[in-house]
């Protein structure tokens, strides 16, 4: 497994690093104190399975790099590493592996090393009928459904919108628990809302939508109850 640190901390890199080692397996270790050290490394042709990266950096935001790193290297795992939970939902809305709060334990890295391994299993996935073609969306990718005149409309990462004539409630019933009910015809998916308040949710594509004042309660608790089992390993 090819890993890349990156931490503007030369200490806090051995840390990592030494309890990755403490791991049996076969690792390349690559150390980065700059965003811009690690970019230019994927850019000349380097892939890695997995980045360990701080937020907060003295010259740098750690999830700018991420998402330039996820926009480059999509196929690379990222696990950040901080001393405060403050952007953990944020965290969750861009599919990193994991948040974790420094001191880093080494179950912590057992636990990433456990969410990489799953990710590379089979994507939970929905068959979709448009006239008389079939579409296969993968469920991580879509960021709502909702209903609009006659057509359920399907709304995915990368701009992709799909509109069918199949009920609501038929692929409603195929999606999987990571998916909250906002409205009565519509449904985020949590892994990409990026900001819930007391009386509204912000999806990734900047979308916002307000929450009904007899279910707002219920609505945040589910969330919050995702957010707290996805920062504690999917249990």
């Amino acid at each position: 497994m090819t890993i890349a640190i990156l931490d503007d901390d030369l200490e806090e890199i051995r840390k990592i690093q030494s309890l990755i080692l403490n791991i049996e397996g076969d690792y390349q270790i690559h150390r980065f104190q700059a965003g811009h050290a690690l970019l230019e490394a994927i850019q000349s042709g380097k892939r890695f399975d997995l980045l360990f990266c701080d937020v907060f950096m003295k010259e740098e935001n750690g999830l700018n790099v991420a998402r330039e790193v996820h926009r480059v290297s999509p196929q690379t795992g990222i696990a950040f590493i901080t001393y405060s939970r403050e952007h953990a939902v944020e965290a969750i809305a861009m599919d990193v592996l994991h948040y974790l709060v420094k001191p880093v334990r080494q179950e912590d890295i057992v636990e990433v090393f456990r969410r990489l391994e799953k990710k590379a299993e089979p994507r939970h996935a929905l068959t979709i009928q448009i006239n008389k073609t079939i579409n296969i969306v993968y469920q991580d990718e879509i960021l709502r459904v909702e209903t609009h005149l006659h057509n359920t409309i399907i709304t995915c990462v990368g701009d992709k919108v799909y509109s069918t004539r199949q009920s609501f409630s038929s692929i409603y019933e195929a999606l999987d628990d990571s998916f909250i009910q906002i409205k009565k015809n519509l449904v985020l998916n949590m892994h990409h809302i990026v900001r819930m308040t007391f009386r509204e949710c912000v999806s990734r594509d900047g979308c916002t939508f307000l929450l009904r004042r007899d279910q707002a309660k219920e609505i945040r608790e589910k969330y919050h109850a995702f957010v707290r089992r996805e920062l504690a390993g999917g249990q």
